[in-house]
């Protein structure tokens, strides 16, 4: 399949760069000559871990989300900081939650929106967790972290307690994957 992009850009110019983002503004064309304008975030690729206990369990942090001013649970996770996905997966997860894990298994990699921004999540699978790590202390607030069924999480996206499509995203993947054994 050969398919020519409907919008090849003209122009580019940066809008707006902190160290995490920058916002680009494209002057584009469309193949029948139409002239557009085209805005859309780069940022880093990210993570998210699916901890799984020995009895199909997940854990989740509850954390509060600045932009969107609101509170959910969710898996750890964060930006990869231009490391190797794996190595920035083990680093969230020791930093928010002060677990580590013996076995990794990487579930996928998708875009998170993919058409607004160009960074890919990457989730991994971590199991044989072990309480020792160091957590750090940071501006991220978390109110809570445990342990939770796979029907509570079910419960929780339906009352819309996981309000995060990341999250939601790699609890997916964990089910593909639990079911294909």
């Amino acid at each position: 399949m050969n398919e020519q992009p409907p919008k090849v850009p003209t122009a580019s110019k940066v809008v707006y760069q902190n160290p995490w983002i920058t916002i680009h503004e494209d002057e584009t064309i469309t193949p029948d000559g139409s002239k557009g304008m085209y805005g859309y975030m780069e940022s880093k690729d990210s993570v998210m871990v699916v901890v799984l206990d020995e009895q199909r369990r997940v854990f989740l942090v509850r954390a509060y989300k600045y932009p969107s001013k609101s509170w959910g649970w969710e898996l750890p996770g964060g930006g990869g900081d231009g490391e190797h996905l794996l190595d920035a997966s083990k680093r969230e997860l020791e930093e928010e939650t002060g677990i580590r894990a013996d076995s990794w298994e990487l579930l996928g990699k998708h875009y998170v929106c993919n058409g607004l921004m160009t960074e890919q999540m990457a989730t991994y699978l971590a199991r044989g967790h072990h309480a020792d790590g160091q957590k750090e202390q940071s501006d991220e607030t978390f109110a809570a972290m445990r342990f939770f069924s796979l029907e509570e999480i079910d419960a929780m996206i339906a009352q819309g307690d996981i309000n995060d499509c990341q999250t939601m995203t790699a609890l997916h993947l964990l089910k593909i994957k639990l079911a294909n054994g």
